[in-house]
């Protein structure tokens, strides 16, 4: 079963509840401290996110109070309580937190032979290798120890396997427990938290502030190409299989397939990672092989608007 930590999440919104934990499991939380006028009072951190917390207290609190969030980090971070179940609180910052920073100093703290990278909350897909099976999965969160994931296919537990995140080495590991299609995995070795944190950062893309915007989604929705709507060019773009790379040209794309010319090895069913100019590498599998003229068909299918920006980089190059 999936353990109980302290979860930093890339989200850009407030945490919701998530279930209520039982008290000995506080014991593996982060502890804080919350400070409500000259009342200091030890709390527990569930899960953290830029733009809020949620927190297990003893004490009672209402929705609306206004509280201020001290960190063993002595990092502090002041809000107002958005929502209160049994002895969760949500709380919602004033302030966006700079969420690399506070794992940063998280990091600092501890001792140097003895520090360990907290876990991270999100959403996207990897390679997982195992045995002969080869599929696409979601990792739900991450951490220099281990994932949990969500796959197609069930795993068995003390199985070993690969996972490969995009842009990082493969990392073997060993199934720790399962849960329906949910797994959590123990890397073996652990990964360097000095290679984790610089791929977290490059995967980030941090929201826009007012004023920053330099892309106007809703006219991109309105002129984008419609699902299906087959847009013919002649894109350079990329394949990455495992460790192999070779590159390959774009003759047509649309939100659900891309048909390409490549002279690299590939077979009906294969899956690997398509990078295209402008959007980091994406899931697609083999579906038909006319010579060296290949359609992929994608796992996720692309947002119109991210087809368009794929496009108008290559319009503007």
């Amino acid at each position: 079963m999936d353990r109980v930590d302290t979860i930093y999440s890339l989200s850009d919104e407030a945490p919701r509840a998530n279930g209520l934990i039982q008290r000995e499991d506080r014991a593996r939380l982060q502890p804080g401290a919350i400070g409500r006028g000259s009342l200091r009072e030890i709390c527990f951190i569930r899960k953290i996110t830029p733009m809020g917390a949620v927190l297990s207290i003893e004490g009672d609190v209402k929705a609306g109070e206004r509280l201020d969030l001290e960190l063993l980090t002595g990092d502090r971070l002041s809000g107002l309580v958005d929502w209160v179940q049994g002895n969760d609180v949500g709380l919602r910052f004033d302030d966006e937190a700079d969420l690399f920073a506070l794992i940063t100093r998280n990091l600092v703290q501890q001792p140097g032979d003895a520090r360990r990278m907290p876990r991270v909350e999100l959403h996207c897909s990897a390679w997982l290798e195992a045995g002969s099976r080869r599929e696409i999965v979601t990792i739900a969160n991450l951490s220099d120890g281990g994932a949990r994931i969500e796959a197609r296919t069930p795993l068995v537990a003390q199985e070993k396997v690969t996972l490969t995140l995009d842009g990082f080495r493969p990392a073997p590991a060993t199934v720790r427990w399962v849960q329906g299609r949910s797994a959590g995995l123990a890397f073996e070795p652990e990964l360097p938290w000095q290679e984790l944190m610089p791929w977290l950062r490059r995967r980030h893309r941090p929201k826009l502030k007012k004023g920053e915007a330099v892309v106007d989604l809703d006219l991109l929705e309105r002129e984008a190409p419609a699902s299906g709507e087959e847009i013919a060019l002649n894109l350079p773009a990329r394949v990455r299989d495992g460790a192999r790379r070779w590159s390959i040209d774009v003759e047509s794309i649309d939100t659900r397939q891309i048909r390409f010319m490549s002279y690299g090895a590939v077979e009906p069913g294969r899956l690997f990672w398509i990078t295209l100019p402008g959007l980091e590498g994406w899931p697609a599998r083999v579906v038909d092989i006319d010579g060296y003229r290949i359609t992929c068909e994608f796992t996720q299918p692309l947002h119109p608007a991210v087809l368009e920006r794929v496009l108008a980089s290559t319009r503007l190059g």
